[in-house]
């Protein structure tokens, strides 16, 4: 089978948990003799074709930079869009096409008419669920629109998690019966390993950290605000928190008005390499989200073996069950604060629900996930379209 990827993001450019997902499951895939083709943008310096793990990789340039600011982001997207489906357009000999999120939606559709194929959606998040149930602008319920689309247009919708399957049926108005659940995965054994760990990451005691977007839902600004309370039993903790996003800025903004600048360290993105040393070097891994799908974060932490404090929200709460770590409410500094602080107290037991957690991994295998992606492809068929659905559903949505 040749299996046609379209995503908007792929290594070296990963901008969150999709950047993850699509070259782990696009390898085991090729691993298990698909033919296996993605496309996607080419950030500068990367190849504009290559074979990577066995999987052939076309990148097309986008019109400048990833707009991080609105309404320029949606004509960005629709830019890069266009390309990727041109792009698709031209492979040859394929089976399936695989969108990922709806930056490529329209380009999905396109793609697998142009073929005559069926198209397989995985929605990774959608756009009411990024705002609490919402659509609060113009923006937004233009996102939503497309996202409405290529869910229409998919024969076959993937989610990664039991709680993502019923935000989509309510979203999009699809029956959960129709929506395969099949969570994101890691390899348990692979990774880099960790190497000297630099003098700037050992600093602190204890070091607590985080990893993704630096973006609302993620729970970033209650990372820092529970800081103040850790910090009044632990007067050299450090938070480091390892990412980029939209709120880059206004928590740099948040951490000194706090006055934590001595304890709260933005790196940034950082390569494999170093976010391997990241983890070695913890003591803690918090992943405070509002808002989260899956939490491929989790299965990382697990897996370098370090213990976790989660939000109580989405696909991280069914990984860390009570017995795999512990959990906090959303958008609560003070929560967060006492779970961490809990975790800190207990060494023994928090050490019971990290080995848990690790052990966990064995079910999240990417050639396991691979396997059931190939079932929903095995009983797809290219069916009819509905008609083009033209305005948002009123708020809210969820």
């Amino acid at each position: 089978m040749h299996v046609l990827h379209l995503t908007w993001e792929y290594p070296p450019l990963v901008y969150g948990g999709i950047g993850r997902h699509v070259p782990a499951l696009a390898a085991a895939q090729a691993a298990h003799g698909d033919r296996v083709t993605v496309v996607t943008q080419r950030p500068p310096g990367a190849p504009a074709h290559e074979v990577d793990s066995g999987v052939t990789v076309i990148r097309v340039d986008p019109d400048g930079p990833f707009p991080y600011r609105l309404p320029s982001l949606l004509s960005w997207v629709g830019d890069l869009d266009t390309r990727i489906g041109r792009a698709g357009c031209a492979v040859q000999g394929v089976d399936i096409v695989h969108a990922h999120d709806w930056v490529v939606g329209r380009a999905g559709a396109a793609t697998a008419s142009h073929h005559g194929v069926p198209l397989v959606a995985t929605i990774h998040a959608t756009e009411a669920g990024r705002h609490s149930g919402w659509l609060p602008d113009t923006v937004s319920r233009s996102v939503h629109l497309v996202e409405q689309w290529l869910a229409d247009d998919a024969d076959a919708v993937i989610v990664c998690s039991a709680a993502m399957a019923d935000e989509v049926a309510r979203a999009h108005g699809i029956p959960t019966s129709a929506i395969a659940v099949i969570p994101n995965g890691i390899d348990p054994e692979a990774g880099p390993t960790a190497g000297p760990i630099a003098a700037a990451l050992r600093a602190g005691d204890p070091r607590i950290t985080f990893v993704g977007r630096l973006e609302w839902e993620k729970g970033v600004f209650t990372a820092v605000a529970a800081m103040p309370a850790v910090l009044a039993r632990h007067p050299q903790a450090r938070l480091r928190m390892v990412g980029t996003g939209g709120q880059r800025d206004a928590l740099r903004d948040a951490v000194g008005d706090a006055g934590l600048e001595a304890s709260v360290d933005l790196l940034g993105h950082v390569d494999e390499q170093t976010l391997a040393d990241v983890y070695a070097s913890s003591d803690l891994v918090v992943v405070p989200s509002s808002y989260e799908p899956f939490g491929i974060v989790a299965l990382e932490a697990a897996r370098a073996g370090v213990p976790l404090v989660v939000g109580d929200t989405g696909g991280l709460a069914e990984f860390v069950t009570p017995s795999r770590g512990r959990r906090c409410r959303p958008n609560d500094p003070d929560d967060l604060a006492a779970q961490v602080l809990a975790a800190l107290a207990d060494p023994a037991d928090t050490c019971r629900r990290r080995d848990a957690a690790t052990s966990a991994l064995a079910e999240y295998t990417w050639e396991r996930i691979a396997a059931r992606t190939q079932q929903v492809y095995a009983r797809t068929r290219r069916g009819a379209r509905p008609p083009r659905r033209l305005a948002a559903p009123p708020n809210p949505v969820l």
